[in-house]
């Protein structure tokens, strides 16, 4: 923001004006208000006057926004002049107001000027205020403008040649293209979209007709444009097309329109034929969830007719093992594709052996970090059972030690890998028990990772946690070429 120079404006009317002393003082209290002007409005703010000569007018003042200005130095005591600042000399001369006027500066960059005359107590024009605002951008923008609306009457005129030629130009696309002129008649239709005429009405050439609009539901050119900005699905006679129109203009005026028509009939049938094995695959799971629930509830009616707590043990162990089976089956009835979210079987699991494993007041927190990791069913089964055992471990084994146990299960996708880290507070694990025959559950972990998954597991001590990490490769389904 630059102050008014009160002298320089005293002297410069002195030099280029006839303006009477209270004149001057007048425009000088004026003065003292730019600034603030400037930073509400902005935009830069000036006053000038007409030069004695009557042919120009001289910058008494200025004052710039705070933000960014038009004028990388001060133009105070320059002239402007009518060829590149019009609205100034006609509104000293005449009196009125203009607003919006374009111009250029006195560094060249186009303006839009609102000049406002500023009168002294006898009513005389004495100067004028004027506010400029850079429009670079909104001529550049009018010039793309002009070019895209001139491009598009070359390309409407172009359609239109072609197509009262008889040219083939259409057939090259896959789309039946279908082209109006205004009236709505069709000058032009390639092969396809004459198939699909003929399919729906009588006319055995459509060329020459005119345009039935209902077959998308509408009833004039311009309520069709409307509609079909974006592609429209429409289904008609049992088949289904995708419909897109686009304006023809020339000179300004609707000359016409093209209409896009897909036939996407097959790949409506083919979504529902993929709809009804999606229904069968889901029955699938659902029952496979069903009977290893059944079989789990069996073998719970065996372990209570044992008195010994080992085999009791083992049953419990084995009834898990299969419920986690089961519940990667509950997750693939419910979704909609052949992928398991590992994160959504993680909260299930985890939910089921806190609930089985631990006593209610036995106070533990558990936290699952990570990304949405989407697995296919052959590796979300042995996965499902890698987990049950690693999670069941730190819940019988590690977490029942401690008054505030901690679990938590950190998932990472990186490079088509997984990484999968389980970690508790438990007291921790002797070494030289990993590979004895009695640990089974930690000899499942690793032929599962290892044979199955094609991974690695690791367990150790870190500090007061213990951790079980799980690495392998995302099986993705391979590519089919043939010969």
């Amino acid at each position: 923001m630059i102050s008014v120079n009160r002298q320089q404006l005293i002297d410069l009317c002195k030099e280029y004006t006839d303006l009477t002393d209270l004149d001057t003082e007048h425009l000088i209290s004026i003065a003292d208000k730019l600034p603030y002007i400037a930073n509400l409005n902005e935009t830069d703010i000036f006053i000038d006057a007409l030069n004695r000569n009557g042919k120009n007018a001289i910058v008494l003042a200025w004052a710039r926004p705070g933000s960014r200005s038009l004028y990388k130095r001060s133009v105070v005591g320059e002239l402007a002049y009518d060829y590149s600042e019009p609205a100034v000399l006609r509104s000293l001369k005449t009196g009125e107001a203009y607003r919006n006027i374009r111009g250029e500066s006195q560094e060249g960059v186009p303006i839009a000027q609102t000049v406002v005359p500023i009168s002294n107590s006898e009513r005389k024009i004495i100067g004028v205020l004027i506010m400029e605002r850079d429009i670079s951008e909104e001529i550049r923008q009018e010039k793309q403008v002009q070019f895209l609306s001139r491009t598009a009457e070359q390309l409407s005129n172009t359609l239109m040649h072609l197509s009262m030629d008889g040219h083939k130009f259409g057939d090259w696309l896959g789309n039946g293209i279908f082209i109006l002129n205004g009236r709505g008649k069709i000058t032009y239709a390639n092969t396809i979209a004459a198939q699909i005429y003929r399919t729906h009405n009588k006319t055995e050439e459509p060329a020459g007709c005119m345009f039935d609009y209902s077959l998308i539901n509408c009833s004039s050119m311009d309520e069709m444009l409307a509609y079909l900005k974006e592609p429209v699905e429409y289904a008609v006679n049992k088949m289904n097309y995708l419909f897109q129109a686009f304006p023809l203009v020339a000179y300004g005026e609707l000359s016409g329109s093209v209409i896009s028509v897909q036939d996407i009939t097959d790949l409506r049938k083919k979504e529902q034929e993929l709809n009804a094995q999606s229904i069968i695959l889901k029955e699938i799971h659902h029952r496979v969830k069903n009977n290893l629930q059944n079989i789990a509830a069996l073998l719970r009616l065996q372990m209570r007719r044992s008195d010994s707590e080992l085999i009791r043990q083992e049953f419990e162990a084995s009834i898990n093992r299969i419920i986690s089976i089961a519940i990667v089956h509950e997750v693939f009835a419910y979704d909609e594709w052949d992928y398991i979210n590992v994160t959504d079987f993680l909260n299930r699991l985890l939910t089921f052996l806190v609930d089985s494993i631990t006593s209610p007041e036995h106070k533990i927190t558990t936290r699952i970090d990570g990304e949405g990791i989407l697995l296919k069913s052959s590796q979300a089964v042995p996965l499902a059972l890698v987990l049950n055992e690693l999670l069941s471990n730190s819940l019988k084994h590690g977490l029942s030690q401690v008054a505030e146990g901690k679990l938590k299960i950190v998932l990472q996708e990186k490079e088509d890998r997984v990484d999968i880290l389980v970690s508790d507070n438990g007291p921790g694990y002797d070494p030289a028990s990993l590979q004895s025959p009695k640990r089974l559950g930690l000899q499942i972990v690793y032929s599962l990772v290892e044979e199955q998954l094609q991974g690695r597991f690791r367990i150790k001590r870190t500090g007061t946690m213990t951790q079980a990490s799980v690495s392998f490769p995302i099986l993705r389904t391979k590519e089919v070429h043939h010969e």
